[in-house]
């Protein structure tokens, strides 16, 4: 998601945008909250494109990828001589973001040894390569961003108190986008526009079904999933708008049963559920042939026909 705009019309949005406007002339720290895929790293982005700090480099910083033995070379960089093979001095994501930012991407994954140089260096913003007994200042701002509950992390013991409160001075909670449903159109719009034109293909278009579908599927890969659902309806060109079944969905009892509410409604969706899948395979066994996908499912041609007008299914998509 690098490449694409911060784009959205939901009221979630535009407070998380009015924030960060807040608080971009400052060097205050910010901790970013969501679940994967919301766009976290974009909001950094914007928030330090919007700062003092936007001519010097913003570094992204894989927290999940750095172990205790990895944290220090990686983020510090060392000096020759250090330890084996250590045959240059190699300079660290530290002085990578001088007079930048520095994004700690997936902060709850580091390891508590790690934790506690970390925090001495957010308090202290000084630091040591490995092998160089000097001290080094760092100018530059600190935004953390995390997927999981630090709170609970906390009160578990797996992540440090101390430096949770240290990175928590803003914080911000990105919300999944299946309760900001209003980004899903905009956000369609521009990956539609986008990778048509990074692919050199036909911008796809949605039919109204397509559109109501993506407009209540719950979205558990959030702007990440709804962004590949576009490319890959962008890569498969078909040659008619886009209905409701072309799009790679993730369709489980689990989201069926997460997204009704009582009894009577959970049952609901799932006969419904179950009904359009049978329809959609034998429509497509037949090759669209009504008649002979009404005679496998042991319907009347009628009833099969009402059904397939229930759930907005047109035959001719499955015609070879």
């Amino acid at each position: 998601m690098q490449h694409a705009m911060l784009v959205g019309r939901s009221a979630a949005h535009r407070r998380v945008l009015e924030l960060l406007d807040k608080v971009a002339s400052t060097d205050v720290e910010v901790l970013f909250c969501g679940p994967s895929g919301v766009g976290k790293e974009l909001y950094a982005r914007y928030l330090h494109e919007r700062s003092a700090r936007r001519q010097s480099p913003f570094v992204a910083v894989n927290c999940g990828a750095l172990g205790p033995e990895l944290l220090e070379n990686e983020l510090f960089g060392h000096a020759t001589g250090a330890f084996t093979g250590a045959r240059r001095d190699h300079e660290g994501l530290a002085a990578a973001a001088q007079r930048g930012t520095l994004f700690l991407d997936e902060i709850d994954a580091l390891a508590l040894a790690s934790q506690a140089k970390l925090l001495r260096f957010v308090q202290e913003k000084e630091y040591r390569r490995l092998g160089d007994p000097q001290t080094r200042k760092a100018d530059l701002r600190f935004i953390a961003a995390t997927n999981a509950n630090l709170d609970d992390a906390v009160n578990q013991g797996r992540f440090r108190g101390d430096l949770f409160f240290r990175l928590r001075v803003v914080p911000i909670d990105v919300p999944p986008l299946r309760e900001r449903p209003e980004d899903v159109e905009a956000l369609t719009e521009r990956f539609v526009q986008f990778y048509a034109d990074s692919y050199r293909l036909r911008p796809i278009v949605l039919a109204e079904s397509a559109r109501r579908r993506m407009a209540t599927y719950r979205w558990p890969g959030n702007i990440r999933e709804l962004e590949n659902c576009i490319r890959y309806l962008t890569c498969i060109q078909l040659s008619r708008a886009v209905e409701a079944i072309d799009l790679p969905l993730l369709e489980t009892v689990t989201q069926s049963l997460e997204a009704s509410g009582s009894f009577q409604e959970e049952k609901r969706a799932l006969v419904e559920r179950f009904e359009r899948d049978r329809v959609v395979g034998a429509l497509r066994l037949s090759g669209g042939n009504i008649a002979q996908a009404a005679r496998a499912e042991h319907k009347p041609r009628r009833t099969f026909f009402e059904l397939m007008r229930k759930y907005q299914i047109d035959a001719t998509v499955f015609r070879r």
